[in-house]
């Protein structure tokens, strides 16, 4: 159940990162979005996208799933390259990458998940 609830949670997750990435550039839309500025809601973004991807996972690949956010978020740079009003940014680009491995640090630096085989509990 977990699994089928942080797979939906993700598409979910980015789902909003495509209509956002891709929506037109009008800036009294857009811009009360910035209150913390472009570079931390891109992040913040694929932080939460990269953390989803993870959690969906029954034997999670921490690393190869960040990588597969980072070029998520460089693809979505792209896209916007080829809308008339919107266009590819470099730090957008960094951004987005960061978040995804800012988010697949905090799995590995925590430890949350194990990546060889547990052994079980042996009593004496």
């Amino acid at each position: 159940m977990r699994y089928w609830v942080a797979r939906v949670s993700a598409a979910g997750w980015l789902l909003v990162l495509v209509l956002g990435s891709t929506a037109p550039a009008s800036t009294e839309v857009i811009q009360p979005a910035y209150v913390f500025g472009d570079f931390v809601l891109h992040a913040f973004g694929y932080f939460g996208l990269t953390v989803l991807l993870v959690f969906s996972q029954r034997q999670p690949r921490i690393w190869i799933t960040a990588i597969i956010a980072m070029l998520m978020g460089i693809a979505m740079e792209g896209v916007q390259a080829m809308t008339p009003d919107r266009a590819m940014e470099f730090s957008d680009a960094l951004a987005n990458a960061v978040g995804a491995v800012v988010g697949a640090g905090f799995f590995w630096f925590r430890g949350c998940f194990q990546t060889g085989p547990q052994l079980p509990n042996e009593t004496i």
